[in-house]
């Protein structure tokens, strides 16, 4: 049983250009379409969907950074749509977000130590003697050794710079960390130290995740509820291996027969499938 929520998003609308004046009217982009989900304290909740689905743009709305037409997202029971552009430090401090790329998030002219240590100053004033020492903390906890705060992001790998810039987003102490495609961009080894470290830090901190990704295979191993989206509707929901065991839309089917399977066996079968699940899902009216 689901407890309480802690992210609650109804109806919401995200539109750009003139199709903000009218839902899916003018010339403007409908980027989500009436979409609703919950995320209770402490849960992993992924939004699943292929490139241009709405499910970034989504993440967008919910840390301010895409206009919202309609519907509302609540956090902790506050409106964000009533913060208007002056988002509160409270909010920021609470929500926190990963993005794909570490070497664009990251300043390349700024030690490790600055990136992370000016989030610490900036929302506790500590020291600094105590912003070193919880730069520290933050790297033990993302498994980085504390002489990486005295190296540049070009001098670490694409694993380890994304460490950094997950330590850097538990630095104000969150309850909901928004992570947009956190490991797309690393090979595939990578990819599952990262998502075992992301399900460690769950466990460990009581995080809520609000994890965005196009690949069901990787949200798998940190979700407890997957959505998946379409042209920017919500097409299917539920607990992640019901979904996985079980899944009812054509379009999600065809997202789990094209997650790989080592056994190479009815790989042709595999393939056919998918074709006609593909079918199936474009002649869906709920897509």
């Amino acid at each position: 049983m689901r407890g309480e929520p802690l992210l609650e998003v109804r109806d919401l609308v995200v539109a750009y250009g003139r199709g903000r004046a009218l839902f899916g009217g003018g010339a403007g982009i409908v980027a989500v379409k009436g979409v609703s989900f919950d995320i209770t304290v402490g849960e992993g909740f992924a939004l699943v969907g292929e490139s241009g689905s709405g499910k970034s743009t989504i993440g967008r709305a919910i840390l301010g950074l895409a206009p919202v037409a309609g519907g509302s997202i609540r956090f902790d029971g506050q409106d964000i749509a009533a913060f208007g552009r002056r988002i509160p430090l409270s909010f920021r401090r609470n929500v926190q977000v990963v993005f794909q790329d570490p070497r664009s998030s990251l300043n390349p002219r700024r030690t490790i130590r600055d990136a992370i240590g000016q989030v610490v100053e900036r929302h506790f004033a500590t020291s600094a003697p105590a912003t070193e020492a919880r730069v520290g903390d933050l790297l033990a906890k993302v498994g980085l050794a504390a002489y990486f705060m005295h190296r540049y992001p070009g001098e670490l790998s694409g694993g380890q710079r994304q460490r950094v810039a997950i330590a850097r987003a538990l630095a104000t102490e969150p309850r909901l960390l928004i992570c947009d495609e956190p490991v797309s961009a690393l090979d595939v080894s990578t990819q599952s130290q990262i998502l075992n470290l992301l399900a460690d830090l769950q466990r460990d901190l009581g995080l809520a995740y609000l994890f965005i990704s196009h690949d069901l295979a990787v949200v798998r191993q940190v979700a407890d509820v997957v959505a998946v989206m379409r042209h920017g509707k919500l097409v299917e929901m539920g607990a992640s291996e019901d979904l996985y065991r079980n899944p009812t839309h054509p379009y999600t089917r065809m997202l789990v027969s094209s997650v790989p399977k080592p056994d190479p066996r009815g790989r042709e079968e595999r393939r056919a499938m998918r074709v006609a699940l593909r079918h199936a899902a474009n002649a869906s009216p709920a897509a």
